[in-house]
């Protein structure tokens, strides 16, 4: 979202709720006989109509419809950090009308394959992210607790984002491998 989007949406929501809050201090003021100016205004409807039968109906009906409204309003609000599919730069020279486009990640769920093949690698993973608004192919390995050398991992995991460079030629999209190590028996043994 834009600067100039969330601040218009921030200062909406923020009129929006003081609004309301300014109405239910109403609604208590006008209940307990303190609002002012109260004996001049004719609300003889309003007291026939909380009478009414259908009145707690209509506002429970109100109410829910109120609560899935905001519960959708802030889903929508949710950040959404994944990116999809990213388009390729056109190329002056091209003799192709048409784009191209990767889904980056499905580029790293392959290059998370690739290197969980590797000797002292356990496990990985792969996604891509928006991180400052920046593309961003991530692949995070879990590497084997026992491995004598970093040598063979480091060379694996340099290959991989070389192999994710190459491949995304022309896209622009930064490249990120995390390295973890993974736990013993010793250490994820529980403590009773």
């Amino acid at each position: 979202m834009k600067r100039a989007t969330a601040s218009l949406d921030r200062t909406s929501t923020g009129v929006v709720g003081l609004a309301l809050i300014a109405l239910g201090g109403g609604a208590i003021a006008w209940e307990r006989g303190k609002f002012p100016g109260r004996e001049r205004i004719d609300a003889a409807f309003v007291d026939t109509t909380v009478d009414a039968g259908w009145w707690p109906w209509a506002l429970g009906a109100a109410a829910i419809v109120l609560v899935l409204l905001g519960l959708w309003w802030l889903l929508a609000h949710l950040p959404r950090r994944s990116v999809g599919t990213v388009a390729f730069a056109s190329t002056p020279d091209s003799d192709v009308d048409g784009r191209l486009s990767v889904d980056l990640t499905t580029a790293a769920k392959s290059a998370a394959k690739s290197l969980a093949a590797h000797e002292g690698v356990v496990s990985a993973s792969g996604r891509s992210v928006s991180d400052r608004g920046e593309r961003v192919v991530e692949v995070t390995a879990t590497l084997d607790p026992t491995v004598a050398s970093l040598d063979t991992v480091s060379a694996a995991a340099a290959q991989t984002r070389n192999d994710i460079v190459t491949s995304l030629d022309g896209t622009p999209a930064a490249v990120r491998i995390l390295l973890q190590c993974g736990k013993t028996r010793k250490q994820s043994a529980r403590v009773s």
